[in-house]
């Protein structure tokens, strides 16, 4: 019985580990996502077509970069908006489908965006290109320390090594 649950248990390991990893590449990309439309709608792009362009640069580059868990959303709600889905109904999808709050906010802003007009559109998406900076920063420094501790039971090993080198010696040449 206890063979029979090792599989499912594994599986469920192995499907946490996917969403833990693919959460983390998201939050890593969100920084460079509201950077990117920030800057394509602030040189006079609509949402559209900036969310356009930055879909087809992702495109470019996904054979040297590898596959990013956001933009290949960003990718699905394109195709979405393509087929003829409402643009604001992809844009509250979009942040759905990615399930971290994050997301959920960016697409509530475009939504809201094709709703009321893009009066102060800008100006929140700078705040928010900064927020996001910061939470990264933090994200970064965080990682580091973590990555201190870690190193913490090699380095003492290593220090057992080198007294093991330095006193040994001593000792046996005590004897003689």
């Amino acid at each position: 019985m206890l063979l029979a649950l090792c599989p499912m248990l594994w599986k469920r390991q192995k499907e946490a580990e996917f969403r833990q990893k693919r959460e983390q590449q998201m939050l890593l990309d969100y920084p460079e996502i509201v950077s990117q439309f920030t800057l394509l709608t602030g040189a006079g792009m609509t949402v559209k077509n900036a969310w356009r362009q930055i879909v087809r640069t992702y495109h470019r580059k996904k054979q040297q970069t590898g596959i990013h868990y956001a933009y290949e959303e960003m990718a699905a709600a394109w195709n979405e908006m393509k087929s003829g889905i409402p643009e604001a109904e992809c844009y509250e999808r979009f942040g759905s489908r990615c399930g971290l709050q994050l997301y959920l906010k960016f697409g509530s802003l475009l939504s809201q965006n094709l709703k009321k007009g893009t009066k102060g559109l800008r100006d929140v998406l700078y705040t928010e290109s900064a927020v996001a900076f910061e939470n990264r920063k933090r994200e970064a420094r965080k990682k580091g320390e973590e990555a201190g501790t870690k190193l913490l039971v090699p380095m003492f090993m290593m220090l057992g090594d080198v007294l093991l080198i330095v006193v040994v010696p001593a000792f046996l040449s005590m004897r003689v």
